[in-house]
């Protein structure tokens, strides 16, 4: 069987182009450099994480403002590829799922590869959280299964899935732990903190590799390549 080749026509530095956009503040039109394609610790990937990304000051109020272009993130070498793309007004997204994994099959078919992991997602927030876990070699599916099971376990008034949500804490320092922060769905502000012992988190991961079966089910909890604890729950 011949060897698999490398993804060829994959990025060498990060995609751009010009745009011309409006200040929300004062209207001034201006033109900037847009990222639309990240790779690994390149300098859109450092921006992202440092809230500098695709976010120009207006030259005539000073007003710093995000440009909501649609992101892909691709990293080769662990076969990764992750979107951020707008929701659907409808909030049904099924079409854009469906798209996206047939995309992801027509690059490994085309550049004879392995079908890389794709995820979509539709904040920022949650694209920087899926990158996150990728790189730190956790599986996102069980994060979600875990955020669900606290969801459900704690549930109260300070902690109710209509109104919060939670995001991987990737400045946590304590390995002991995984740590999330709760956000207010409202107004997108943290207002709390949860986490659960790494140590259940390894048990469980060692419980669902170790079975065909479980994973199997795993599969189908999260069968598409938007992979959210809201689906569980909602």
């Amino acid at each position: 069987m011949p060897a698999r080749k490398s993804m060829k026509t994959a990025p060498v530095a990060d995609v751009t182009r010009a745009r011309s956009v409006t200040c929300p503040k004062c209207g001034t039109v201006l033109d900037t450099v847009v990222t639309t394609t990240l790779l690994p610790g390149s300098p859109g990937f450092m921006a992202l994480f440092a809230g500098t990304l695709n976010r120009p000051e207006c030259l005539n109020c000073g007003t710093l403002f995000l440009i909501d272009e649609p992101l892909v993130y691709r990293d080769t070498a662990s076969a990764f590829i992750a979107y951020q793309v707008a929701m659907p007004d409808d909030g049904d997204t099924s079409a854009i799922e469906q798209e996206i994994d047939c995309m992801a099959t027509d690059i490994s078919s085309h550049e004879e590869t392995e079908r890389p992991t794709v995820r979509v997602t539709f904040t920022r927030s949650d694209f920087i959280e899926k990158i996150t876990l990728r790189n730190d070699g956790y599986d996102d599916r069980l994060i979600e299964y875990a955020k669900f099971q606290l969801l459900k376990t704690l549930a109260s008034e300070e902690l109710n899935h209509n109104r919060h949500r939670l995001l991987f804490d990737f400045s946590n320092q304590n390995p002991d732990i995984i740590a999330f922060i709760v956000f207010d769905r409202e107004n997108n502000q943290p207002v709390s903190r949860v986490h659960v012992q790494h140590g259940d988190y390894d048990a469980l991961l060692e419980e669902f590799t170790s079975s065909t079966q479980l994973m199997l089910e795993l599969d189908a909890l999260f069968p598409s390549c938007y992979v959210s604890c809201d689906r569980l729950i909602g």
